[in-house]
């Protein structure tokens, strides 16, 4: 039986998913980046970053990667793997810029990605789409 989208807006959740799926391709690539730092072929030698930075570099490249294959898929744990490194990041530029720096373009990227994926994920539950999402087709 093929599932169906919701009837009232059947655009929101298909709006949303290719939303996580543009999300999943940026995350993957930041992710590699962040491995490529490690291997060395990137920026300074791994082994020559600050601790906290190396840290912050091996915690973003395992999360990003993963958070992305979620995301891909429309998983909620995606989801929530990438909040866990959207606020993270957020945290690191917000509250510790004394030792990461402060990256006002990335934390602007993850209010307005959030922001964004708020306001999708609150059109695709609105009370009209609630129960037409995924619904099976009466027979």
């Amino acid at each position: 039986m093929a599932l169906q989208f919701a009837k009232a807006a059947p655009l929101a959740p298909m709006i949303l998913l290719w939303y996580l799926r543009s999300l999943a391709l940026f995350y993957f690539v930041n992710g590699l980046m962040h491995w490529a730092r490690i291997i060395g072929v990137l920026g300074p030698g791994f082994e020559t970053m600050p601790v906290h930075m190396q840290i912050a570099t091996v915690y973003f490249a395992l999360l990003q990667v993963v958070a992305s294959v979620g995301l891909w898929c429309g998983a909620t744990w995606g989801v929530a793997a990438w909040l866990f490194s959207a606020v993270a990041e957020l945290v690191m530029h917000i509250g510790f810029t004394d030792l990461f720096g402060s990256a006002w373009l990335i934390v602007m990227f993850h209010l307005v990605t959030i922001v964004v994926y708020v306001a999708l994920a609150w059109w695709t539950g609105t009370p009209e789409n609630t129960g037409e999402i995924l619904r099976l087709p009466e027979e």
